[in-house]
C-alpha cells in the first residue's frame, strides 16, 4: 500500500471523455479531429473537458499564427513552423523590462514568497481506504479518531499503534516519514500538514490514500531571505510575467479579428500554450 510520501509530480489519471471531441474551425479552416486527439497528450488534468479545452486552444492559436504569417506573405511549412511562430512573436510582442524599483517593490509586497522552505519531522499512521470506497473511508476516519483519542491519553503508544494499524511501510519505523518539506508529499496531504504546529494533530488528515493520524515531532519554520539573495529571481519572474502578458495580449488581438467556432477561448496567464 502506498503511503503519503509520494512525489507531487506523479501524473493524475484523466477522466474519460464526457462527449465527442468538438469540431473547431478558424476562419473557415477546420482543425482535424485526429490533430486534436493527438494534441490531448500534451495537456494534463484529471478533468478531461479541461484537457480538450486547452488542447483546442493550443491548436487554434497555432492556426491563428499560421494565418497571420500567410497574410503577411510568409510561407509556413512543417520544417519552419516553430521558427515562423517565434519570429511573429519577436516582430509583434513588446514589453518593458522591470526597473530596479519595480523589483524592489515586488519583493517588499511579497516577502512571504521569499523564504527558506520549512522543515517538519513527521510521524503518521495511515488508515487506508480507496478514493471511491465511501463506506470504507468513513470507517477509516472513525478509526483514525479513535487512535487520536488513545494517543492523547498516552503519546508513547504511537510506535505500537503505527505498527498495528498503519498501511504505510513507515509502520516499521514507528510511523516516521522523516523530514518533509514542500513538494515531497501529495498536494492534498501537504496543504493540511504544513499549517500545523508541533505535536499531535487533533483531527485526522484526509488524502487519496485514506486518513492519516499525524504527529509533528519537530517543525522548523522557513527563514526570510534578504533582497540581495533573491534579486535575480524577482527580476526573472517579472520579466517572464511581462512577456507572457504581452504574448497574451497579441493572441487576444488575433482572436478578436478571427471567426472561431467550436470552442470559446478562455485564457489564464499560466495556460497559454503555443
Amino acid at each position: 500500500m502506498s503511503c503519503s510520501k509520494h512525489s507531487q509530480n506523479q501524473a493524475e489519471q484523466q477522466s474519460p471523455p464526457s462527449a465527442p471531441l468538438p469540431v473547431i474551425s478558424v476562419d473557415g479552416f477546420i482543425i482535424e479531429e485526429k490533430a486534436l486527439a493527438s494534441e490531448l497528450q500534451y495537456h494534463q488534468n484529471k478533468n478531461f473537458d479541461v484537457v480538450v479545452q486547452e488542447a483546442g486552444q493550443s491548436l487554434v492559436i497555432r492556426q491563428l499564427f499560421t494565418n497571420h504569417a500567410k497574410n503577411n506573405g510568409i510561407k509556413v511549412t512543417k520544417a519552419n513552423e516553430e521558427e515562423v511562430l517565434q519570429q511573429i512573436i519577436s516582430d509583434n510582442v513588446t514589453y518593458s523590462d522591470p526597473t530596479n524599483e519595480d523589483c524592489a517593490r515586488y519583493f517588499e509586497n511579497n516577502q512571504a514568497k521569499f523564504a527558506t522552505l520549512p522543515l517538519m519531522e513527521v510521524d503518521h499512521i495511515l488508515l487506508a481506504a480507496a478514493k471511491d470506497d465511501f463506506p470504507g473511508r468513513e470507517v477509516a476516519k472513525n478509526n483514525a479518531k479513535d487512535i487520536i483519542t488513545k494517543l492523547k491519553n498516552d503519546p508513547m503508544l504511537f510506535p505500537a499503534l503505527a505498527n498495528e494499524y498503519s498501511a504505510c511501510p513507515s509502520k516499521k519505523m514507528g510511523g516516521s516519514l522523516g523530514q518533509l518539506s514542500k513538494g515531497q508529499t501529495v498536494p492534498e496531504f501537504e496543504r493540511q500538514l504544513m499549517p500545523l504546529g508541533q505535536g499531535l494533530s487533533d483531527k485526522p488528515i484526509e488524502s487519496r490514500y485514506g486518513y492519516h493520524v499525524v504527529n509533528i515531532t519537530r517543525k522548523i519554520d522557513g527563514k526570510p531571505l534578504e533582497y540581495s539573495m533573491v534579486e535575480d529571481k524577482v527580476r526573472g519572474y517579472l520579466i517572464h510575467r511581462a512577456s507572457h502578458l504581452a504574448i497574451q495580449a497579441f493572441i487576444q488581438s488575433l482572436i478578436e479579428k478571427a471567426e472561431i467556432t467550436g470552442i470559446t477561448m478562455k485564457f489564464r496567464e499560466e495556460n497559454i500554450h503555443i
